[in-house]
């Protein structure tokens, strides 16, 4: 009798030990799956590369970006259609500009189904290729990153500290090159969607125009008075709102027309925002009267 009770109680022992073994591999292996959902990177959609570049940047390898908008199209006018939500289904954050409101409403962001969806939008005053606006965008985005993911706001800080640093380094060198040009001396008529960068590079700005098909005739001609007046040279145009208003004011005043990139990639060779400006820059010097 006393041998049959020592060999229960020794199978209950085993029991036990098991459940709780179980238990603890259970609780163990839930522990390592919630590390695996935190190690996940970010998925981040933007609608702008200048928005794209900014998020690589800070977030590198802790962030899945994917941009809707091609770089050398208009994000103000892209037409958008149902089916460019359908990347939104497993994002995280969703960045846009104030200007595109219209462009993504609340009603086709939630065509995607996506309840968790952080909404992002970004109302910077300025030309985000100038340098002191991409530096204040910057530190905005930063900190939306930082409160999606607290775990790596050292990173993030420190990654956005760095980025800041070349913005400086880089503006400081290409205002450098303009000012030794004398660009100040220099008149321009410029697209409204350039005219942040240009007054930021330190040109004469006489008058600013915007998208041909939103301007009359007597817009045009208006132009064309003004730049005779103010003994203008150079007419500049922004490659994303179309050239088609600056070939024919410069035409009709005498004066030099160059098509300026407001995106990184929106021509070939400027991935980044520090090869953007830099092309900018080069095709400004090229084009001097």
């Amino acid at each position: 009798m006393r041998k049959r009770n020592l060999i229960l109680f020794s199978l209950l022992v085993v029991v036990i030990a098991s459940l709780l073994s179980a238990g603890c591999g259970s609780n163990s292996g839930a522990g390592h799956q919630q590390d695996a959902q935190q190690a996940e990177p970010l998925r981040v959609v933007t609608t702008t590369s200048l928005l794209a570049e900014i998020v690589n940047s800070v977030a590198g390898d802790q962030a899945e970006v994917i941009n809707i908008i091609p770089p050398a199209m208009c994000p103000g006018h892209f037409d958008v259609k149902p089916e460019d939500m359908k990347v939104l289904a497993d994002a995280d954050l969703f960045m846009l500009h104030n200007y595109q409101g219209e462009k993504f409403s609340d009603g086709m962001i939630q065509s995607a189904g996506n309840a968790n969806l952080n909404k992002l939008v970004y109302d910077i005053e300025g030309n985000w290729m100038a340098p002191p606006v991409r530096m204040e965008a910057i530190d905005k985005i930063t900190a939306d990153l930082v409160a999606a993911r607290p775990e790596s706001k050292a990173a993030f800080t420190e990654a956005a500290g760095k980025l800041k640093e070349e913005t400086q380094r880089v503006g400081d060198q290409q205002k450098k090159r303009l000012d030794d040009a004398g660009v100040s001396r220099v008149n321009v008529l410029v697209n409204d969607m350039q005219a942040g960068f240009i007054k930021w590079a330190g040109f004469n700005v006489a008058g600013i125009f915007g998208r041909a098909e939103d301007m009359s005739p007597k817009d045009i001609e208006d132009l064309i008075k003004l730049g005779q007046s103010n003994n203008v040279t150079l007419v500049l145009d922004n490659l994303q709102s179309g050239k088609e208003a600056g070939i024919g004011i410069a035409r009709e005043i005498g004066a030099a027309q160059l098509t300026l990139n407001n995106f990184p990639g929106g021509i070939p060779d400027t991935a980044t925002w520090a090869q953007a400006i830099a092309k900018n820059v080069d095709m400004l010097l090229e084009t001097l009267p």
